[in-house]
């Protein structure tokens, strides 16, 4: 349970700052994922850091029981599997910039950031 701790207090608070970011800078990060998608450099980029850390949190952290670090896990399989599309099509892949897509994103990042937060530090 350690361990799921350790990334609960990383991992939580990378998803809510950029989270936040995004709502206090909305147009600026619309602009910014539009271009982001454009360039088939910066999907490449993106997909191997992905690959990485998805690689990383689930060579420590593969846990499948039904409590709370479970939300890890899932969170590095969709990663690795981000990371894993971005490098194989890196100029296919696209980002809906759409306000509706961003703003769900959003939220869902912050619930899901808050929750490890949480967790992590307190739980």
């Amino acid at each position: 349970m350690e361990t799921s701790k350790i990334l609960a207090r990383i991992i939580g608070p990378a998803m809510v700052i950029p989270a936040i970011g995004i709502f206090l800078n909305f147009n600026t990060y619309q602009a910014m994922i539009g271009e982001f998608s454009k360039s088939p450099s910066l999907c490449y980029l993106g997909g191997f850091m992905a690959l990485l850390m998805g690689l990383i949190i689930l060579q420590f952290h593969n846990k499948w029981e039904v409590v709370w670090p479970v939300v890890i896990t899932i969170l590095a399989w969709v990663t690795l599997i981000k990371g894993v599309a971005l490098i194989i099509f890196p100029g296919f892949f696209w980002y809906a910039t759409g306000p509706i897509t961003l703003i769900v994103s959003l939220g869902i990042s912050c619930a899901v950031g808050f929750f490890l937060t949480i967790k992590g530090y307190w739980g």
